[in-house]
């Protein structure tokens, strides 16, 4: 227990790298043929003209059909994108045209107060009198005319016409 600068509970050699041959090519076992044509059925690896063309014509398709999806997706990525802009660009045009619409509220506004207060009725009174020496009519001056005979209009010839209200009633 009093030796602790001994190295015995340790075993280093795990970490020891395996020795590797320095052959460039890997070496492989033989395998036997009777062995491979037992557990394989025998086929024929080398494919024939047609059948050349057939998985070389699939694989065209097939490489156009992803071309295909890809263009179409492609043209819906931009489509979606375009529609984006141009709803900003229209909120925007939108906003400018609010903008001047409250602009001119305010400014009829201003207009209309400025108009008030220079066409008021105490304002008429005052340059009627002033400028232009008239004056209010008093009581006494008013006249009220009755007409007891009805309405009549004269026309050219000497006919008379009379208000048909006279003439029902």
């Amino acid at each position: 227990m009093a030796d602790y600068n001994r190295s015995e509970a340790y075993d280093l050699s795990l970490y020891d790298m395996p020795v590797i041959k320095s052959n460039a090519a890997p070496q492989l076992q033989p395998e036997l043929p009777e062995r491979r044509r037992q557990n394989a059925p025998q086929r024929d690896t080398r494919k024939s003209v047609v059948q050349l063309r057939k998985s070389s014509v699939s694989s065209a398709l097939r490489a156009l059909k992803i071309f295909m999806v890809s263009a179409v997706l492609a043209v819906l990525c931009f489509s979606i994108l375009f529609s984006k802009i141009s709803l900003i660009l229209i909120e925007n045009e939108a906003a400018n045209v609010e903008m001047k619409l409250s602009e001119a509220r305010s400014e009829n506004t201003r207009l209309v107060m400025q108009l008030n207060s220079i066409a008021s009725i105490e304002k008429v009174d005052e340059y009627a009198v002033s400028v232009l020496g008239m004056h209010q009519l008093e009581r006494y001056q008013i006249h009220y005319f009755e007409n007891s005979d009805g309405d009549k209009v004269a026309v050219a010839g000497g006919k008379t016409v009379e208000s048909k209200a006279e003439t029902e009633g």
